[in-house]
Parts: structure tokens; sequence; C-alpha cells
């Protein structure tokens, strides 16, 4: 599951910012220390990092999800968010009553709330996750294109 989380990741650095990166980092803009000069997205980040520190995750989840704007900058924070996640041992995420499969959920209901086209991934309750099985008649024709 790890490994998949990395992998959209790196489908998101591509598709979004044109970089083949495999991690996505939200780089803070102000000076830490000096609440002035920090921009409420770097207000944000700090705070779901230490809430994360702390244990909270599904609280800092949903502040990730209440703050959400349609911005480059919060696809950059919402994929750090996720990746710092997955970063977590299962304990971590257990004691933070949180599973690698609700990173996994989490961080494709984010992008694709922030339209970013995720939904080839599907879902991690299912077996395969990248590979969609092709439709038999030619519907897929008439599929709108992503890009």
């Amino acid at each position: 599951m790890m490994r998949q989380i990395e992998m959209m990741t790196q489908f998101v650095a591509n598709v979004v910012f044109g970089k083949k990166e495999s991690e996505i980092t939200y780089e803070v803009i102000g000076e830490i220390g000096d609440s002035t000069s920090l921009t409420p997205l770097d207000q944000l980040h700090l705070q779901l990092c230490r809430m994360i520190r702390e244990g909270d995750i599904c609280g800092a989840e949903d502040i990730l999800y209440d703050n959400m704007e349609y911005s480059n900058d919060y696809i950059r924070l919402a994929s750090d968010f996720y990746m710092r996640l997955n970063k977590l041992s299962d304990e971590e995420l257990d004691a933070g009553d949180f599973s690698r499969d609700e990173v996994y959920e989490g961080y494709i209901d984010m992008m694709s709330r922030l339209g970013v086209p995720v939904d080839i991934f599907g879902s991690a309750d299912k077996s395969d996750y990248f590979v969609k099985s092709a439709p038999d008649d030619d519907s897929a024709a008439d599929a709108p294109s992503v890009f």
C-alpha cells in the first residue's frame, strides 16, 4: 500500500507540476517563528505537522478538508500531508486511529476534489489498485478525456 501511495504522488507531481518527483513537499514561504510573515497555507502546514506529531491524525485530516482551496499550492500541501502520513509506521497510524487504507483513500478523495485525475488509481477496497479493466464495448470512446 505504501508503494501505491508513492506512485500516486509521482503521478500527481508529473500531471500537476510537470516534474518527475518521488515526493511532493510543501515549502514554508514565511519565516518560521515570525507569524506575521507566514501565509495562511504556511500556518496550516505547520498546524498539520504539529497535529501529526501529536498523534491527532483524524483531526488533522478534518482541518485539511475544512480549509480546502483550489490551487496548486493546496495540492502541494495536501500531497505533503498524505506523504507524511505514509511515512508513519502502521503502529503510529493505529495510535492515531488511522490506517494505511485511510491514507490511500484520503489522498485519492482529496486529489479528486481538487480536480486531479487520480481515478485511474481505483480504491483501496480493490485488489487491483492501478489497472481498471477496459470496457467491453465502445463506450470508452464516448468518455470525456482528462487531458
